[in-house]
């Protein structure tokens, strides 16, 4: 492989260590524990190549240093990235079914375009280390946020370096290092997912790389480059064997950023014959190091798709992820990353011209993924995105006449709030109450039906809602958030209720089987149930809905309580078409035995049995024997879903409860 003038081969060899580290990890954790600290090394690496390779920019004025830095970024950033969003944006339409994920990943998608999915990310929680961000397509463009917000910054200081003001310029960077590792060190530990993803905390990383250049530049080291560069290389092996991800960026990435630093510093002051800078120029890891940024770009996207489609658990899943990646790394390194860059008409234009050109690229990508993602519905192979009313409860309720659904949402503590009602109609009212549904996802998950009786009785309703809050679960504590939704929550009912008003209060009330990710069993259900804390947490919640009970009970409001729904050991969804049947996630199957939810329901229903002794305005709802009249209870129905995961219903199966739901309020006492 010819080297270019000033072409240092290690850096290349150091690149390949970064992504294969990551790769690792991404594939499996357990391979390689600490690999993820491979993108501390690669901002190591972009600080300090980026400051190299436009030290001898001609052009002394701010402008023309400006089109010639970013004219340069644009040329190795924009091709391969447009080009993977688009390609991952239609994969990701095609094989990933609609769902709680879709938004988010179509939103960090769309901002990866113009270097800012690490916000959203960020925004959004998404914790990087969280089985919710290993199923978004786009995650791991954070990275190339954060190299892109620095690249905004990092002309403005490097500026002072070509103008002979070299002292300055390093004052400049290693200040706001500073500042930012502070903000670093308290952040972690507060703000995790923020410290994580966002800028303000990465940049001393990259300033580092940087300002290992400037110093090299003006004291090159003379003695124990050998010594320095071995004892780095141990640094970066043993963070990546035992770093925390919980400890990232700080203290974790500490050790990655010295050892790198340390191998740049060392491995550029090795002489030209030494054993260890031969080996470093060895042609495989320097053409894994070349191909970095595309392998970067395109392990994770496949990985992803893997684990939505067929899975990614098994030894020879993960080889052809690995083949796949390299294949298409390879292919976008040749075809997309290379070309743009020795283009000789590029090589003519002016700078700001490829500037713009650069700009117009991602825009044009960003226009074309919105397209794509319109086209969902009618382009995707997936069932749930092709219909997505009976799979995910988005269905137009039912109107009687000219009638039209009345939303309006208002904050609450920790949760989220919607008055409904029936307006621009005179269809007669046949339930005159307010309903108050207050819970967790699964009270969420009866939104069609919620509606749905609302626009056929004229009855109205506030839906409150917070993920993990059910009242009266039975199987977990509540956090100080629930409780605080909670309190907001019963403190309106308490403010606006009048007799004859009705609370419904479903949950999630039986432990899972499996969850979105993984599967635990019957036997794990079953244990949980039967536990010692979970017997004494039934007892506590019990007296304090007891306590809960009385006071409405005065107030002379109605409460029901949704007997437990059967739950499953599949999600749905992810098991619902031809492409990801076969995922190790779908073994559990969409069928349980009715006697097996009967056995997970027992204590719930004699806690409910219990608190209805103690108060004549406690009712109970059950839905079981609609949702499985059989002796096996089944996800489908005449091919139509009736549960959208293991536990959440879907919006079809909300339609199936809605007359008896609708005839169990009317049957309710009046005040």
């Amino acid at each position: 492989m010819k080297s270019q003038p000033g072409y240092l081969t290690f850096i290349d060899s150091l690149r390949a260590v970064a992504v294969v580290a990551v790769i690792l990890y991404h594939l499996d954790p357990r391979l390689l524990p600490g690999g993820f600290v491979g993108v501390d090394i690669f901002f190591v690496i972009s600080g300090f190549v980026v400051s190299r390779s436009v030290s001898t920019a001609k052009d002394g004025s701010f402008f023309g240093f400006l089109t010639y830095f970013y004219s340069r970024r644009l040329l190795r950033i924009m091709p391969a990235l447009a080009v993977c969003l688009l390609l991952t944006t239609l994969a990701t339409v095609l094989f990933i079914p609609f769902a709680w994920l879709s938004s988010t990943s179509q939103r960090t998608g769309m901002a990866a375009f113009f270097g800012f999915s690490n916000f959203i990310l960020a925004a959004t929680s998404d914790d990087y280390f969280s089985p919710r961000a290993e199923f978004n397509s786009f995650t791991h463009t954070w990275s190339l946020g954060v190299e892109e917000q620095y690249y905004l910054i990092f002309p403005l200081v490097f500026i002072l370096w070509l103008r002979g003001r070299a002292g300055l310029s390093g004052i400049v960077l290693a200040v706001l290092a500073t500042v930012s590792l502070a903000l670093a060190i308290p952040a972690t530990a507060a703000q995790p997912d923020r410290a994580f993803y966002l800028i303000h905390y990465r940049f001393w990383e990259l300033a580092a790389g940087a300002l290992l250049f400037q110093t090299m530049e003006q004291r090159p080291i003379r003695t124990g480059a050998l010594a320095g560069a071995v004892l780095s290389m141990l640094a970066i092996g043993f963070a990546l064997i035992t770093a925390s991800p919980r400890s990232t960026p700080f203290p974790g990435a500490i050790l990655p950023v010295l050892g790198t630093l340390g191998v740049i510093l060392c491995f550029r002051a090795l002489p030209a014959s030494s054993r260890l800078l031969r080996l470093s120029a060895h042609p495989v890891p320097v053409y894994l190091g070349r191909i970095s940024y595309s392998l970067y770009l395109w392990h994770w996207p496949v990985f992803v798709l893997l684990r939505w489609t067929a899975g990614l658990d098994s030894v020879a899943a993960m080889v052809i992820a690995l083949l796949l990646t390299f294949a298409a790394a390879a292919l976008s390194y040749r075809w997309v990353e290379t070309p743009p860059r020795r283009s000789p008409r590029l090589a003519r234009l002016p700078r700001i011209a490829i500037v713009g050109i650069g700009l117009a690229a991602a825009g044009i990508g960003w226009a074309g993924a919105s397209g794509i993602w319109a086209l969902r519905p009618l382009i995707s192979f997936s069932t749930v995105s092709r219909h997505p009313g009976d799979w995910f409860g988005y269905r137009m309720v039912n109107s009687p006449g000219a009638c039209r659904l009345v939303v309006k949402s208002y904050p609450i503590a920790n949760g989220a709030a919607q008055s409904l009602s029936r307006g621009g109609c005179d269809a007669p009212v046949t339930l005159d109450r307010h309903l108050y549904v207050i819970g967790d996802s699964h009270s969420t998950a009866y939104e069609v039906m919620v509606r749905q009786t609302v626009m056929d009785t004229g009855a109205r309703a506030e839906h409150m809602s917070a993920g993990g809050c059910g009242t009266l679960n039975l199987i977990d504590a509540e956090s100080p958030a629930c409780h605080a939704f909670r309190t907001a929550a019963f403190d309106a009912v308490l403010a606006t209720a009048a007799p004859g008003d009705v609370i419904f209060l479903p949950a999630l009330r039986l432990p899972r089987i499996s969850d979105q990710f993984g599967f635990f069993g019957e036997s794990a259900a079953h244990a949980h149930i039967s536990d010692p804390q979970t017997q004494a947490l039934r007892a506590e919640q019990e007296a304090a809905f007891a306590e809960l009970l009385h006071t409405l009970a005065a107030r002379r409001i109605h409460v029901v309580l949704e007997a437990p729904p059967p739950v499953f050991a599949a999600p749905a969804f992810r098991c619902a078409d031809w492409f990801n049947q076969a995922n190790p996630i779908c073994a559990g199957g969409l069928t349980i035995a009715r006697a097996t939810i009967d056995d997970l329901r027992a204590p719930v229903l004699l806690v409910f049995a219990r608190q209805q002794a103690l108060a004549a305005n406690l009712h109970v709802w059950d839905p079981l024997p609609l949702l499985c009249p059989a002796a096996t209870c089944a996800v489908m129905r005449a091919g139509r879903p009736v549960y959208f995961d293991r536990d959440h219903l879907s919006g079809y199966g909300n339609t199936v409860l809605v007359p008896e739901f609708e005839s169990f309020l009317a049957s309710l006492p009046a005040p």
